[in-house]
């Protein structure tokens, strides 16, 4: 045993200063002077070998991950699992694979930054545009990208409180909902083509008083040529009193082309939205509420939601309750209520488990059940 030890020592001493081959030779006279026997040997060469595979294995990884992510290109992307339940629904159990998405991203030269990212389970190219950003009070940016209407639309669906977007949000801002959806028969994402213009002013210290953005979009979603001759226009201007606590509103105003109930034709309707936002966000507590007006067509809408967030464990585990009202026609007061309750669970950074359950109340002018919905995601970033 006492050979073994001083053969190990020996052997680990020589290793840091002789690259493979004298190893080996260290280990024949080893053997030769029966102070290792040849098994004892060849397991030592063996090992030696695994690890020096090992290391140039890691290694090349490493190589890989570093060409993939420098600072002229980054990848990164997230998936979204979703469970679904529905009492109304012929299939009331569905699984589904809800998103995939990949981005690269990367810095061209000084103040000059690229974005692009793509949905794999409906391939849609979502987004892509060049920004250029000489300070933090103007950025401007050139692409498809997120129109600057509503709170709710600019976060990411990796960073909103619930598994989907507020109907009054999603009917009203260029999703799934939207009028802008008859158009091209896609869920926009509230994403259009562009130019914006956008910033903080004012530095306060510990945080910047004014928030602003500016856009003229081509109006016809995703990834879909021009069907007019008119652009449209938003703008959107939020005040930050004091840190953490955001108020304003804005306006967007343009022109959709579809065929309205009743009509044999396409046609360009008018498709102007109004709202007031504000909300509070600290360590432990995010609130939002928004109220959105609409005209689409001579058709008045309305949209108003309000959520509360609260983190049990900062970071980690948070409870939320929302309610959202959306009037889809004012003449007739086709109305809707969804009485939405949930919780997140972040097991990794920002990759997180969540459940949420809703409640929605119909009108008779809207021609549906009441229904009771299940949802469980599981979300993975990378």
């Amino acid at each position: 045993m006492k050979k073994l030890l001083l053969a190990l020592s020996l052997f680990t001493a020589c290793s840091l200063a002789y690259s493979q081959d004298p190893n080996r030779e260290l280990l024949k006279k080893l053997v030769e002077k029966n102070i290792l026997t040849q098994d004892e040997a060849d397991s030592l060469r063996a090992s030696s070998n695994k690890d020096s595979q090992n290391n140039s294995f890691t290694q090349s990884v490493e190589k890989i991950r570093q060409a993939f992510n420098t600072p002229y290109m980054q990848f990164g992307g997230y998936g979204l699992l979703l469970y679904k339940y529905s009492d109304v629904n012929k299939v009331k159990h569905d699984l589904s694979t809800r998103v995939v998405f990949l981005h690269m991203q990367g810095q061209i030269f000084k103040d000059f930054k690229y974005f692009a990212m793509m949905e794999f389970v409906n391939p849609t190219l979502t987004e892509y545009y060049v920004d250029w950003t000489p300070s933090g009070s103007f950025n401007l940016r050139v692409g498809q990208m997120k129109t600057p209407f509503s709170l709710e639309n600019q976060f990411s669906l990796t960073a909103l409180e619930s598994i989907t977007n507020t109907r009054s949000v999603s009917a009203l801002a260029g999703m799934g909902d939207d009028v802008l959806k008859l158009q091209n028969n896609k869920n926009n994402a509230g994403r259009d083509m562009g130019i914006k213009i956008s910033g903080n002013l004012i530095n306060k210290g510990t945080h910047h008083l004014l928030e602003y953005g500016l856009g003229i979009y081509q109006g016809t979603g995703l990834v879909t040529s021009e069907t007019n001759n008119s652009k449209d226009f938003t703008a959107n201007i939020m005040l930050q009193p004091v840190k953490g606590f955001r108020i304003g509103g804005g306006g967007y105003f343009g022109e959709a082309t579809y065929r309205k109930t009743g009509e044999s034709e396409q046609e360009d309707h008018v498709r102007n939205r109004w709202i007031i936002s504000s909300d509070y966000k600290n360590n432990r507590l995010y609130a939002r509420a928004e109220w959105i007006k609409a005209n689409d067509g001579g058709i008045a809408k309305e949209g108003i939601h309000g959520v509360g967030l609260w983190y049990f464990i900062p970071e980690k585990l948070n409870a939320f309750a929302k309610i959202d009202y959306l009037n889809q026609n004012k003449n007739i007061n086709s109305e809707v209520m969804d009485y939405t309750l949930g919780v997140n669970y972040y097991f990794y950074k920002s990759c997180r488990f969540q459940l949420n359950y809703t409640y929605s109340d119909y009108s008779n002018k809207w021609d549906a059940p009441n229904s009771n919905i299940v949802l469980g995601q599981m979300q993975i970033v990378f």
